[in-house]
């Protein structure tokens, strides 16, 4: 769609990710975000396809987002320190399906809502390499 960010970044009519997409298949493309919306790890899975919510998804994208999710999972743990991973869907700035992942680490004391709403930040470089280290470790 011409008026999706989403799917204009894909198309490569915006610029790419901070060290390029982790993981690609048919229905997924994962990246880190941009370093001043998150802490180190801050990555946003994407349907390739554009749709809304999980109301949208096909039967293969539904099947298939829970594999991706624990690969991605398993590979935020081996290269932070996260403690817990959040997850959060809104779809109120872009309407196309993505998925904020957010990994917390042991030493921070906000929790929860708390966490989530911390103005934390990244370098563009600091996430390239671990999108570099989380992209081997999704191989």
């Amino acid at each position: 769609m011409e008026d999706c960010f989403i799917c204009r970044k894909h198309n490569g009519r915006e610029a790419a990710p901070p060290g390029g997409y982790i993981y690609e298949d048919e229905h997924w493309m994962i990246c880190h975000a941009p370093g001043k919306l998150g802490p180190l790890g801050t990555l946003f899975i994407e349907s390739r396809r554009h749709f809304l919510d999980y109301s949208e998804m096909t039967p293969e994208e539904s099947a298939s987002l829970g594999n991706v999710l624990k690969k991605i999972y398993g590979a935020l743990r081996a290269y932070t320190d996260a403690e817990r991973i959040y997850q959060l869907c809104t779809m109120e700035g872009q309407p196309h399906f993505h998925s904020w992942i957010l990994p917390r680490g042991k030493d921070i004391a906000e929790r929860g809502l708390k966490f989530l709403a911390r103005d934390d930040s990244c370098s563009d470089e600091e996430a390239s390499m671990l999108a570099g280290k989380l992209r081997e470790a999704m191989r």
